[in-house]
């Protein structure tokens, strides 16, 4: 579990145009709390969070945090929560939790998986179900990630949470029965229904029968066609 150090300093004005300026300044404004803290509002250096947040634990880095220049009160806490910018994607907020070393908590630990699954090399398609876990466990002891062989799942088969090997001490939250992977036969578009036959032409009315004297009625003799004159 990676640790690092940060510095930040207590803030003592609040608004959102005094956030503005601080930002301008190169600073986040946040927060620091915890069970049986009072908040204390901060502002950090927006670099030294980006820096601390590259780690490979991510969101899960255990931060030492100083509060002013060592006379503020100190404590270990994680990112709970980073508020973005919606287009440039700067962190423009950011809650840190006062964590007890001595006590277990819940965290999100990203799944990494690796191998080439056999079924792929019989046409099926891997499909991702779950990229993160919620586990159980001391701050000290959350995993940077958790790895996944793919590589022995065959067309049909599935690997769920259940099947996640865990570090000592950590206890996994997430549903057992939930999949985390599978492959799957790749779907086949439907084909279009056959266009409907076209109705049979209807056949030619019979020429009406002539009536001649005498009662004898027959159909008329079909004419030849005369040629066409040249004009």
């Amino acid at each position: 579990m990676e640790r690092v150090a940060l510095q930040v300093r207590r803030r003592e004005e609040k608004g959102s145009s005094r956030a503005r300026r601080l930002r301008r300044a190169g600073l986040v404004p946040g927060v620091v709390y915890g069970r049986g803290r009072e908040p204390i509002p901060v502002a950090v250096d927006a670099r030294a969070l980006r820096e601390a947040l590259r780690t490979h634990a991510g969101m899960n880095v255990l931060i030492d945090l100083a509060v002013g220049d060592g006379d503020g009160p100190s404590a270990t806490v994680m990112v709970k929560e980073v508020q973005r910018d919606i287009f440039r994607r700067d962190i423009i907020h950011v809650d840190f939790y006062a964590v007890d070393l001595t006590r277990t908590l819940e965290a999100r630990v990203p799944l990494v998986f690796t191998g080439q699954p056999a079924g792929v090399a019989e046409g099926g398609v891997l499909d991702i179900h779950l990229r993160e876990v919620v586990v159980e466990c001391l701050p000290t002891a959350i995993p940077d990630q958790l790895t996944v062989d793919v590589s022995g799942l065959g067309v049909g088969d599935s690997i769920h949470a259940r099947d996640l090997r865990l570090p000592p001490g950590v206890t996994l939250v997430t549903s057992e029965e939930e999949t985390v992977a599978s492959v799957v036969q790749p779907r086949v578009a439907e084909e279009a229904p056959a266009a409907a036959e076209a109705p049979a032409a209807e056949a030619p009315a019979a020429p009406a029968a002539e009536v001649r004297p005498g009662g004898d009625s027959r159909a008329p003799e079909a004419r030849p066609e005369r040629p066409s004159r040249a004009e």
